[in-house]
């Protein structure tokens, strides 16, 4: 594809707004600001906890204020924050708030960027720019006017946003697209995603889930067959891409800043130590015997957590007093998810 470049992640671009980049480095804040919202899109892959809830994430984080909002966006380094939901317009005065507050925290260059299922109005649209947002994506109903669209992203781009239509790549949209390219605008297309609250009703519209992994068999068929056009600006997304390499990227970025000196950071952005359970006191007393220093190790209410490579080296001598160890793997997060606990 001249012209085009093409990742290992199946992602294909010929344009990457400011927002992407900073999501393909893992430094992008993925603010959820809320669940609710006015459409009901049979493809929707939001979990039960979140779906039509009024709950607001920052990342995998639930959290209640805005300085929580900032803790996570300080933990993860983030040069940019993508507001998203359900609806997050649905929350206008919220939204302002916390684009102020990320902002005032983080200096005008922390890029923010803000999803909606709406065709804002001009006035909400300078509202947004007046507070600091530097990027709009648009996800249009099927049935919009493309005029509307066309004069909704006009707006936004004289207001001084980068702006756009992020869509599922689910059929052809050609009133979509010749909206975008009219406007000089950009679209995001993203590989249908099957998830634990839509795969029934993807699978009776016909769609199949690809064996290697959660998305749709057929979507990037739909964005090579309908909207390669040379003439736009397009961004196709795979779901691989936000496990192989968001994910991984960010979590990496929270791992470097939450590790304690003696956890190991993987590959995957996960830590890596040892867990030696049973009396703690009889835990501290072999680990003084067998002269173990301090810093390498941490106690727990019922078990001591410890260098990985420690404990494998002295795993032997405190199983032989009755000790379990065992090796643990976790996500970066305030009681992350175990991925795997390896007994020794």
């Amino acid at each position: 594809m001249a012209g085009w470049k093409e990742d290992s992640t199946g992602s294909f671009y010929n344009y990457l707004s400011k927002g992407c980049q900073v999501c393909r480095q893992g430094a992008g804040l993925v603010l959820f600001v809320t669940g609710a919202c006015g459409r009901d899109c049979f493809y929707c892959p939001l979990s039960e906890e979140r779906r039509g809830r009024d709950v607001t994430y920052a990342n995998e984080r639930k959290v209640k204020s805005t300085e929580d909002i900032l803790e996570e966006a300080r933990l993860i380094g983030a040069l940019g924050t993508g507001i998203t939901g359900g609806e997050p317009l649905m929350k206008l005065d919220y939204v302002l708030e916390c684009i102020r507050a990320l902002k005032e925290a983080f200096g005008p260059q922390h890029h923010i960027h803000l999803y909606t299922g709406t065709i804002p109005r001009s006035e909400i649209l300078r509202r947004l720019r007046s507070n600091g947002l530097d990027e709009i994506r648009i996800h249009p109903p099927d049935s919009v006017d493309p005029g509307d669209l066309e004069r909704a992203l006009r707006v936004a781009k004289g207001l001084g946003m980068d702006a756009g239509v992020e869509i599922p790549a689910l059929n052809p949209a050609p009133g979509m697209l010749q909206a975008v390219r009219k406007a000089d605008a950009f679209i995001n297309l993203n590989e249908l995603e099957f998830s634990c609250t839509n795969h029934e009703a993807l699978e009776r519209r016909g769609f199949r889930p690809k064996r290697d992994g959660c998305g749709a068999a057929g979507s990037e068929e739909i964005v090579r067959k309908h909207f390669m056009d040379l003439g736009t600006k397009i961004h196709y997304c795979p779901s691989m891409f936000k496990d192989s390499v968001q994910l991984r990227e960010r979590l990496k970025r929270r791992a470097q800043r939450v590790a304690r000196p003696f956890d190991a950071i993987t590959e995957d952005g996960t830590l890596l130590y040892g867990e030696i359970f049973g009396d703690v006191g009889r835990i501290i007393e072999a680990l003084k015997r067998l002269k173990i220093p301090f810093e390498a190790y941490s106690m727990k209410e019922d078990c001591v957590e410890i260098s990985a490579r420690v404990l494998e080296e002295i795993s032997k001598e405190l199983r032989s007093i009755g000790l379990i160890t065992s090796l643990i793997e976790r996500y970066p997060l305030e009681d992350g998810l175990v991925v795997e606990r390896i007994p020794l």
